[in-house]
């Protein structure tokens, strides 16, 4: 179990259908490589919590943290709601928003993980504080200027845009335009790294400073 835990992943986003549409390929890449795959959303309703359920399923999603608030009910006091899921989920790697997006919810739900995954790993707080390695900052609407990593999700990608198009309240706005953009962003990154299919993503290393961290050094850079 020790193992399965460390290997796992959260996934914090703003919206329902922010998920497949930022990285629907790369959960699904990893559920069919048996890495649990956990998903907070900081925003919901009934009908879109129920959509967020079945493109879950289809992603192969272990455990989905659902709200039901505003779409832009995003503010700092989320940020011990996002606490929690990491101390239960115990990711070693999270997925979230860029701080970059012009969507201001978006970037805001990226402020958010940043303190939260600070705050998650104070021993001096909680007694089982967890450290995420690394957080991967996901593309929306906005395109990252200078990604960090490419994920190839050309066989992964059927059900992703399956999986999106049950967002059925978000997918049939402006002419499908959601559906397009994954397709044509997912065949413009596919076409930088050598791939039929890809996603991109940014990273971001938590800080390290002071005394408060399960483990605070590293013996060895390589």
């Amino acid at each position: 179990m020790g193992e399965q835990k460390d290997a796992s992943i959260l996934v914090v986003v703003a919206h329902p259908d922010d998920e497949t549409l930022g990285a629907g390929g790369t959960i699904r890449a990893h559920t069919e490589q048996s890495k649990p795959v956990d998903v907070l959303c900081m925003t919901g309703s009934d009908m879109r919590n129920k959509e967020l359920q079945a493109a879950g399923e289809k992603l192969g999603v272990r455990y989905l943290y659902l709200s039901e608030r505003d779409d832009f009910a995003i503010g700092n006091s989320l940020i011990h709601e996002v606490v929690g899921a990491i101390l239960k989920s115990q990711p070693k790697i999270l997925i979230t928003h860029s701080t970059s997006d012009y969507n201001r919810n978006h970037s805001n739900c990226a402020q958010i993980v940043f303190e939260a995954v600070e705050w998650a790993s104070h021993s001096t707080i909680f007694e089982n504080a967890h450290r995420v390695e690394r957080i991967y900052n996901m593309e929306i609407n906005t395109l990252l200027s200078r990604p960090n990593v490419f994920v190839n999700v050309t066989k992964q990608y059927k059900i992703a845009l399956s999986a999106l198009r049950e967002h059925k309240s978000q997918t049939g706005k402006s002419d499908d335009y959601y559906l397009k953009l994954y397709d044509a962003r997912t065949r413009l990154r596919g076409v930088q790294s050598e791939c039929e299919r890809a996603e991109a993503f940014s990273i971001t290393l938590p800080e390290h400073a002071g005394p408060f961290y399960p483990e605070n050094h590293v013996t060895s850079l390589i």
